[in-house]
């Protein structure tokens, strides 16, 4: 089937997105006549997909609209000042841009059954890569998707490159048109789009000398290609008929973040800021001691666990000096990785106020034990590991809710949690609010 039948589909299930939702009162897009319900069909001359096209064309003085209404299309040449915005709201699209590819390593696959049906949507959307800052392979990106990237100027992305060698990524994305991904980096780079990259790091398939080739070549893009993170495989314990893949050793790890910092250490006398950085876990799983807040830069890959650690401890000493006094006794739920430098931290806090400090890790059983983070914690695993154990109020980091809500990854919420240990939990965003939580602030 052609492209045209498939851009066709995409179009009719993401008419939502063109469909105006409201014309503020007054505004010139209220004066020019267009009205809610109509759908635009075009703005400056290009077909019209989403409100980033708004966005983009409503700085012109001069907007050209084409818009459906009642089944006919109707012209408006809309005048007025170049900072004055159109007045138009537009629907919200549910449609995501689906990922084509089967990587061996994809998570979305290593999810036990019986979760929201939402988990096991495999996204690969350019828009949400901007909108987000989530991370996108492009292996669907068509030559319309691309010129449009360029034409409005969607930076920057988070973009996944996992290796070089075109061979190598269309194996481990068993998609043949993956290989073909640094053509298209090239081609954003030349268009000054930013990108911020990633490799999902693989114990004898990506790593070694591949990795080095990986960010040699990613270099060759800088300062287009802005930063490269480098992201050791997560492995669950549901990997039924799977590839079979190894987790990172810890001298695997210790070899990269070596590789990778003298790496970092060359950009940063040549450029003058960082370009390389392995993930909190790579040092983690080395038994390397983290870098310190400053080596992070802007922290641009925070989302990726980049300086996650170092930007906890920084903020809670920020709200320290501010004055936020610790006191009383709390349990602080963690995931097993971060336990030890929470455990140190926390006797730290002892020896300074009148504070006392339970750290809880809690073992991944519902993803596996090789699952460490925080951010994957269930509430079902507390609830299992620690019932009845616990009489202080336990502090919990917002990572592990889902976003906007108090429900756990395992549809636990907040409150039965409460309710079943017995015990209020205080939810922690960071280290400012680890530390506002023991100073009774929250």
């Amino acid at each position: 089937m052609t492209f045209a039948f498939f851009y066709t589909i995409f179009m009719f299930m993401d008419r939502q997105a063109r469909i105006v939702k409201k014309v503020l009162r007054g505004s010139v897009a209220k004066k020019a006549g267009i009205l809610p319900g109509d759908e635009i069909l075009s703005i400056g001359g290009y077909p019209f997909v989403d409100d980033a096209d708004l966005a983009f064309y409503e700085v012109d003085e001069r907007v050209a609209l084409t818009v459906l209404r009642n089944g006919e299309k109707l012209s408006f040449e809309i005048e007025k000042d170049a900072d004055e915005p159109l007045g138009i709201e537009m629907n919200q699209s549910d449609y995501i841009i689906p990922c084509k590819n089967d990587c061996m390593f994809c998570f979305v696959r290593q999810l036990p059954k019986g979760m929201r049906k939402t988990l096991y949507v495999k996204d690969d959307d350019y828009r949400m890569s901007f909108a987000m800052g989530s991370y996108v392979t492009l292996s669907n990106l068509t030559e319309e998707d691309l010129d449009r990237i360029k034409r409005l100027s969607l930076s920057p992305l988070y973009i996944s490159v996992h290796c070089f060698t075109p061979e190598l990524k269309r194996k481990i994305c068993k998609n043949p048109k993956s290989g073909d991904l640094f053509k298209v980096l090239k081609e954003l780079a030349a268009a000054h789009i930013t990108m911020h990259t990633q490799v999902v790091m693989m114990e004898g398939i990506n790593d070694g000398e591949e990795l080095r080739l990986t960010i040699t070549e990613l270099a060759k893009l800088y300062p287009a290609v802005k930063t490269v993170a480098v992201v050791p495989v997560g492995l669950t314990k549901h990997r039924e008929g799977l590839t079979k893949l190894s987790p990172i050793s810890p001298e695997n790890a210790r070899r990269t973040i070596k590789m990778v910092e003298a790496f970092n250490d060359e950009m940063k006398k040549k450029n003058g800021e960082p370009f390389a950085f392995c993930s909190d876990e790579m040092y983690l799983i080395g038994g390397v001691e983290l870098p310190p807040y400053e080596s992070y830069g802007e922290f641009e890959q925070i989302e990726n666990g980049v300086g996650l650690v170092a930007d906890f401890f920084d903020c809670a000493e920020y709200a320290l000096k501010e004055g936020v006094v610790p006191k009383g006794e709390y349990s602080a739920i963690t995931g097993m990785s971060f336990a030890p430098l929470l455990e140190k931290y926390a006797r730290e806090l002892e020896s300074k106020y009148d504070v006392k400090i339970d750290v809880c890790p809690v073992r991944n059983d519902f993803f596996g034990e090789t699952v460490t983070v925080s951010g994957l914690v269930t509430g079902g695993d507390i609830i299992k590991q620690y019932k009845g154990k616990l009489k202080k109020d336990i502090i919990i980091p917002r990572t592990m809710l889902r976003e906007f809500s108090g429900v756990f990854l395992d549809e636990v919420t907040l409150c039965q949690l409460e309710q079943t240990l017995g015990v209020r939990a205080h939810v922690a965003d960071g280290g400012d609010g680890f530390i506002r939580i023991l100073g009774g602030e929250q």
